[in-house]
């Protein structure tokens, strides 16, 4: 007798089929989780590098205007008197901001370089307290918090030691000494000049009240040029002057150039 084909139960095909869907399932979740989560870096961008700029920017509108309000208040002044706002201030010492960038990349990396010299071959103490200050300071979460640190304590650094350059640069102003911008090499890391100058009345008009008899020009620094006024420092009698624009011609001489190199207050 032939024995009849039994057809397949369709009952024991469907936990196959029902097993399939859910591991399609499983795996179109997991790569729509994976396609849903934001790249590493722009995670660092957004919580490392844009919190250190808006730092750095703060930091350093705050440094420019300590560093030419300390140099122009040495003189008697203020920065607006000579025309001096934040725009030019920045604009005249990019190199201040290149060169407290360039500082604050330094340390971090002298941070991380240090930690982990101090890992591979430092002792066994020093090693493990390498590994737990690079948990802390290198964690996922905090790692935006060393920079800032770092992006900080550049800035400070830098603002210090322009600081007392700025001081001293206003000390040589009030003795008699011609000045230039402050710049290393090429790059200007603060804008400030002070060079010597010729003063002529335009015209002859008593009714003015503009005497210029008791000011011996050969003692006279022209500082700047505010909006109607032309501001320079008499540094024999310690203290600015404030002359009209319209009603004087001023001659300076720029002591960086070899034409007026000869020029008798350029030797000072």
């Amino acid at each position: 007798m032939k024995a009849t084909p039994r057809s397949p139960d369709p009952s024991a095909q469907v936990p196959q089929q029902a097993g399939s869907s859910g591991s399609t399932s499983s795996a179109s979740r997991s790569t729509s989780a994976l396609a849903s989560e934001p790249p590493e870096w722009n995670t660092w961008i957004e919580k490392s590098l844009l919190p250190a700029l808006a730092v750095a920017s703060a930091l350093l509108f705050g440094l420019l205007t300590v560093e030419y309000d300390q140099f122009y208040r040495e003189l008697g002044m203020a920065p607006g008197d000579v025309g001096i706002e934040y725009s030019t201030q920045l604009s005249g010492s990019a190199g201040l901001a290149a060169l407290s960038i360039v500082t604050s990349a330094a340390l971090f990396a002298a941070v991380a370089i240090g930690l982990a010299m101090a890992r591979r071959w430092g002792w066994a103490g020093l090693g493990d307290r390498a590994n737990r200050a690079r948990a802390f300071l290198w964690g996922r979460e905090r790692r935006a918090l060393t920079m800032l640190a770092c992006c900080a304590t550049g800035i400070l650094l830098v603002g210090a030691l322009v600081s007392y350059v700025a001081d001293e640069m206003a000390d040589n102003v009030k003795s008699g000494k011609w000045l230039e911008p402050l710049h290393i090499g090429p790059v200007t890391l603060l804008s400030v000049r002070a060079y010597p100058a010729d003063i002529r009345l335009t015209v002859e008009d008593g009714s003015k009240r503009l005497d210029l008899t008791s000011v011996d020009s050969n003692r006279l620094l022209y500082i700047g040029r505010g909006p109607n006024t032309v501001v320079v420092y008499d540094y024999k009698n310690q203290r600015p002057l404030y002359l009209p624009a319209k009603d004087v011609t001023i001659t300076t001489y720029n002591c960086e150039t070899w034409r007026a190199a000869h020029h008798d207050q350029c030797r000072h």
